[in-house]
């Protein structure tokens, strides 16, 4: 069986400059060549999965060694312009500064661009590239934010033809040639830093060699035909950051509000220290009785539905009204997150051992957290994490199911969201309730709220996120669409 990557960029642009070629030439390399995309995979495991013995990477990126296909989805071209200081330039003077240009590509933020091996990988092998994949955080330049994953069996594209991108074929209109490691392979290769390779007075890292790569019908860069994503929409501010959360045990789900009230209580020291101004920072956190009618931050601890045994791995911020530059570059300092109280001869709060919070997308919610919401809607939603309803129940008045609708209504109608057709009591999907920590890190057991799961229907679709009920900004009440 082939071995694929899928890749998205959420941010519709692609940044890479080409190895032979000087920035300001305004070229990008596509497809992104073989050694870029080994060497995502080593950056990538140095940085966010260190834990992973060499001798396993070293297996992986061999089998992957050999020059793979590529199936591209249409792209564009844009540039933006940049005046650099040189070494003449003074503080507070003008003039010598260098133009640099930043060329890019860019492509619908829902396009793949898939990366095929045709090698049959271990299972352990499959298992360290979906992981390793689903850490990547870029790949080219920083500024190419990206989604990859590995691809399933049931996804497999047929055998390459003309219209992919394919190594040393015979036929194929248009060439371009390609950075690829050469046999053998050494992991040094990838390791390689630019100037080191410029001190050596080589042109191309020590191990590699050029791939010519030919295409029958190639989507190359054409503007007249292919108008860029930015230009048919223009979105708001990012609303949503996602984090990777790694640590040497994982979190979890039943433990999320864990997480997630540890990072709301970190993220709101690093806004004040960020000079967030007071009445800003409380109208993001929620606190000191900002009236924010749901519109403050939502701290989504996310699973992986793969999952026998659900883990918290990603952690989703939302926040409906968007954030500000300097407001994201405060919460992307959020690093290690533990249970740990009182120091050295402190306590660790049960269920939560030390994780780190990993970067990896920032932009609008349906972008950066699609298992959240569905771009072309859904009527029916069903609960991952425990509903925890916000009013008191009085049985001599209504019945469970009424109380749970007229909850359930309540929470729709307070974020502008139409009512149910139905609200139906069903086990969430992250485990029982009774297994989940349901109040907050600094509440006593005492305070814990009853719980339970949800089906919801509506009369026509709505594309979400949907998060509803008390610590809903925790991780609680958070609704998935309902296929069944």
């Amino acid at each position: 069986m082939a071995t694929t990557l899928a890749f998205r960029f959420p941010l519709g642009r692609y940044h890479a400059n080409p190895w032979d070629r000087a920035v300001n030439e305004g070229a990008s390399e596509w497809p992104p060549s073989p050694w870029r995309v080994l060497r995502a995979l080593v950056a990538t495991w140095h940085t966010r999965w260190p834990e992973l013995p060499a001798a396993e990477i070293d297996g992986l990126l061999d089998a992957l060694a050999d020059p793979p296909s590529y199936k591209t989805p249409p792209t564009g071209t844009g540039h933006s312009r940049h005046y650099l200081p040189d070494l003449d330039h003074r503080k507070a003077e003008t003039g010598h500064t260098d133009l640099t240009l930043d060329p890019f590509l860019t492509l619908a933020r829902d396009a793949e661009l898939r990366v095929r091996w045709d090698v049959d990988l271990t299972a352990d092998q499959r298992a360290a590239l979906a992981k390793l994949a689903e850490l990547i955080p870029y790949l080219g330049r920083s500024e190419s934010a990206c989604h990859a994953r590995l691809v399933g069996a049931d996804e497999q594209d047929q055998e390459p033809d003309e219209t992919w991108w394919r190594p040393d074929a015979e036929s194929g209109s248009v060439r371009t040639r390609l950075l690829a490691p050469r046999r053998p392979f050494d992991r040094t290769v990838l390791e390689a830093t630019t100037g080191g390779v410029r001190k050596q007075r080589r042109t191309v890292p020590p191990g590699t060699r050029w791939v010519t790569y030919t295409t029958g019908a190639p989507t190359l860069p054409d503007t007249a035909t292919t108008p860029p994503p930015s230009r048919r929409r223009q979105p708001g501010p990012p609303t949503a950051i996602r984090f990777a959360v790694i640590g040497r045990a994982p979190v979890p789900m039943t433990r999320g509000v864990l997480v997630a009230d540890e990072a709301h209580r970190v993220a709101g020291k690093l806004l004040e220290k960020a000079h967030i101004p007071d009445a800003r920072r409380k109208e993001i956190m929620g606190t000191g009785g900002a009236a924010t009618g749901h519109r403050h931050a939502h701290w989504v601890p996310v699973g992986d539905p793969g999952e026998s045994a659900a883990y918290v791995r990603n952690l989703v911020v939302y926040v409906p009204d968007g954030l500000q530059p300097a407001e994201i570059g405060a919460t992307l300092a959020l690093g290690e997150l533990s249970g740990k109280r009182g120091g050295e001869d402190g306590y660790e709060v049960r269920g939560f051992p030390a994780v780190r919070l990993l970067f990896q997308a920032a932009g609008q919610v349906e972008d950066a957290a699609p298992e959240l919401c569905t771009r072309h809607g859904a009527r029916r939603w069903r609960s991952v994490t425990p509903y925890l309803p916000v009013r008191h129940r009085h049985p001599e008045r209504e019945t469970l199911a009424e109380f749970l609708a007229a909850d359930a209504a309540v929470e729709l109608r307070n974020r502008d969201l139409p009512a149910p057709v139905s609200v139906t009591p069903a086990e969430p999907a992250a485990g029982r309730v009774n297994q989940f920590r349901r109040y907050r890190m600094t509440e006593r057991l005492a305070k814990s709220r009853a719980g339970t799961g949800l089906v919801i229907e509506f009369e026509s679709p709505i594309t979400g996120p949907l998060l509803l009920g008390q610590l809903s900004h925790f991780g609680f009440g958070v609704f998935a669409p309902d296929s069944r």
